[in-house]
């Protein structure tokens, strides 16, 4: 009875072993269920032998049918499942379809703000298509064997059906599987340097394109080679082999238009505006509803700085495509690069009588509000924005900038901290933030909001000149002339933070530094007179009448024909009514 009791806990324990696995595995609750029970099953087993106790027989039944038959069951399902799974998945191996990994391979691309390699490079160019490839692959394959035949037959059918649908992983198996078996086909090589260039493998793409010009008449059309041998270069940014090789496409189809349109895109990229247009305007002769060139030539034209001619493309193409937005925002922002606000917004409004919930026009026509001053109308479309995209941070910031200007300071600080939620490394709504705390003489606040901002941005020289400013005001000279010197360091050609370093030296009575920094803030071939005269203005600016005055003293003794200059300076205008000035000067 103990050697069975024995086996039975050995068995057990085994048995144990592999639900624990198929719990981790599966984790399923009905799993969970029977290990609990077996881990109960065989803990009486192994205190039964350890204490030598005769156990009764429900007890033996317990533990042998939750300890070892009802385990062997799952051990039994799985085996089953196992075997009828691998069945199928001979009979069917040829229709087995991957959408799960596509599906999964979209959802990557939808949630991540990244492009990969193989899409930002089709965004550059793309390449050519043979839409005859797979009857000219099967015509040059027609000498095989019947059943390998039909078999690579079948494959390569599923190879471009996965290649339309995007799924290039699954297309370039099947035909690098292909070259392992026959390395004769050209179109078969022109095929897969297709999908090396889709997958972002270029130099392994531009193999394949030789190769196929190496198999001499092996594609009766030549010139598709040529020009995705240079749509391959142009996105390796190997601009001069890109356009040799779609010249070549050229010369064998001289009407080929992507060959003139790869050249167009080489000239543009290479700065060769004028010489892009012509290709463009030869493509739009035949083709003068071509979106996509017209948007480009307009572009090209802007560069150009042909105004009269940019504005006629855009709208040809607004005129061809009138829900598109391009068109529009590129012949609105035209108009407001040479100051036609207006005209402007006249675009921007037709736009959105055709396509209202597309915040960029909102935002644009906004933009054009706020240029001309218009604040109530560029209010209202700012917010029209936000309420169709509530992350336009910009609509945001623009819109502290117009509460700002009108004296609306809580709004205006509510929109800076709106921006600093969406964008926390947004610098500008940090500098925005601190100069109305500042302004409406809130200074601890105005601190803390420059002291956010340089803790993201330590090499913002604004945020430390402003921070210094504010330290200045509530006399905190030592702190304010250690961010006036910060700001030096980053930015030492600003006179204007050499005048509040001088300032905040001579409060604390560096007299010798204070000079220096004024003396940084002048010209070299200056006078002394100047200098007394520079130092009177700083002070001007903050206010202290006595120190201006005694300044523009030692100046004007130094140097009489200063007081031109006393009388012109707008920084002196609060003391004109001042009898001592008023003596001085005349």
């Amino acid at each position: 009875m103990f050697i069975l009791t024995t086996f039975n806990a050995c068995l057990m324990v085994l048995l144990l072993s592999y639900v624990f696995y198929r719990l981790l595995k599966n984790k399923e609750a009905v799993t969970l269920i029977s290990f609990t029970i077996q881990l109960s099953a065989l803990t009486i087993v192994i205190l039964s032998l350890v204490n030598h106790v005769n156990t009764s027989n429900i007890i033996e039944l317990f533990y042998i049918v939750f300890g070892i038959l009802i385990p062997s069951c799952f051990i039994i399902w799985d085996y089953r499942h196992t075997i009828k799974s691998s069945n199928n998945k001979e009979r069917h191996q040829d229709y087995i379809t991957i959408e799960n990994k596509i599906l999964q391979q979209q959802g990557n691309l939808s949630e991540s703000s990244s492009i990969s390699t193989a899409d930002s490079c089709q965004k550059v160019m793309d390449i050519l298509e043979n839409e005859d490839s797979v009857d000219d692959i099967i015509a040059e394959l027609i000498l095989l064997k019947d059943d390998l035949f039909l078999g690579i037959k079948k494959k390569l059918i599923q190879a471009e059906n996965r290649y339309s649908q995007g799924n290039f992983d699954f297309a370039y198996d099947i035909y690098k599987g292909m070259l392992d078996i026959t390395q004769a086909p050209g179109n078969l090589f022109f095929n897969y340097g297709n999908v090396c260039f889709k997958k972002g493998m270029f130099r392994e793409a531009i193999s394949c394109y030789r190769k196929v010009l190496e198999l001499s008449g092996s594609i009766t059309k030549a010139y598709l080679v040529y020009i995705n041998l240079g749509a391959t270069y142009f996105n390796m940014q190997k601009t001069e082999l890109a356009l040799e090789n779609f010249f070549k496409a050229l010369e064998i189809n001289p009407q080929c238009s992507k060959a003139k349109e790869g050249i167009g895109k080489v000239y543009t990229a290479t700065g060769r505006q004028a010489d892009a247009v012509i290709y463009y305007e030869e493509l739009l002769k035949n083709d003068d509803s071509n979106y996509e060139l017209l948007l480009s030539l307009g572009k090209l034209l802007v560069e150009l700085g042909n105004i009269d001619e940019a504005k006629e493309r855009f709208e040809r193409c607004i005129k061809n495509n009138p829900r598109q937005a391009d068109a529009y925002i590129l012949l609105g922002k035209l108009f407001m690069s040479v100051g036609q606000y207006s005209e402007a917004s006249k675009v921007f409004k037709t736009y959105i009588t055709i396509n209202g919930v597309d915040y960029t026009g909102h935002y644009n026509l906004a933009e054009c509000y706020f240029e001309n001053k218009e604040y109530k109308n560029a209010i209202a479309e700012y917010k029209q924005t936000i309420s169709l995209n509530q992350k336009s941070h910009e609509s945001l910031f623009k819109l502290g900038l117009i509460y700002d200007k009108t004296d609306e300071t809580e709004k205006a600080i509510d929109c800076y901290r709106a921006v600093i939620q969406l964008m926390p490394n947004f610098i500008d709504a940090y500098n925005n933030l601190g100069i109305v705390f500042a302004k409406s003489q809130r200074h601890v606040e105005s601190l803390a909001a420059y002291t956010a901002g340089i803790k993201l941005n330590p090499d913002n020289f604004r945020l430390y000149f402003n921070m210094g400013v504010v330290l200045f005001e509530i006399k905190r000279y030592e702190d304010s002339a250690d961010a006036f010197a910060r700001a030096v360091k980053l930015n030492p050609d600003d006179k204007d933070v050499y005048y509040y370093l001088g300032a905040s030296l001579t409060e604390l009575k560096q007299y010798d530094e204070a000079i220096k920094a004024y003396g940084r803030a002048l010209d070299e071939k200056m006078e002394e007179g100047e200098l007394y005269y520079n130092i009177a203005a700083v002070y001007a600016l903050m206010k202290k009448q006595d120190i201006v005055l005694d300044n523009l003293k030692r100046a004007v003794s130094k140097n009489s024909g200063i007081k031109r200059e006393i009388t012109r300076n707008s920084v002196f205008d609060y003391m004109r009514t001042n009898s001592d000035f008023v003596e001085l000067v005349s």
